[in-house]
């Protein structure tokens, strides 16, 4: 675990995540992951294991309205204004007026890396209009430095 560390070396090792198959509650890299699994698993190796109490159903974010992706976050990172986030920092993502449900990366140049289950595991994407739209927060993980 490192104390500080650098946008660039959390982006390579997200992107070492990249293919690792979408499962529901996993973050096991090549093996399975879901979007919390993923941004908690790729940041692993800079800030320590993340342990977190959230325990939700496949469907949570349709039919339960509690903010816990949001709380979590909230309690071991930095909010920042989504305007404001640089790539390495996390954004959640929510549809309609329910909480935020989904989450990933900003990468260089508008690019988005996150795992859901559509996509069927952890792809890098561009942050078009479809996901920009959508966004809740954004997050800065501790420790983090440009570079």
């Amino acid at each position: 675990m490192n104390s500080r560390f650098l946008r660039s070396a959390l982006l390579a090792e997200a992107r070492s995540w990249l293919g690792t198959p979408w499962h529901h509650q996993a973050a096991v890299k090549c093996a399975g992951c879901d979007c919390i699994g993923f941004v908690r698993g790729a940041a692993e190796p800079f800030i320590g294991k993340v342990d977190h109490r959230m325990d939700y159903a496949p469907t949570w974010p349709l039919y339960r309205a509690e903010p816990l992706l949001f709380a979590e976050f909230k309690a071991r990172a930095k909010e920042i204004k989504p305007v404001k986030a640089k790539p390495g920092d996390v954004l959640l993502f929510g549809v309609g007026k329910g909480p935020a449900h989904h989450c990933g990366y900003l990468a260089e140049n508008g690019r988005l890396l996150h795992c859901y289950r559509e996509a069927g595991q952890v792809v890098e994407q561009d942050l078009t209009d479809f996901w920009r739209s959508k966004i809740r927060h954004a997050f800065r993980l501790p420790g983090i430095r440009d570079g």
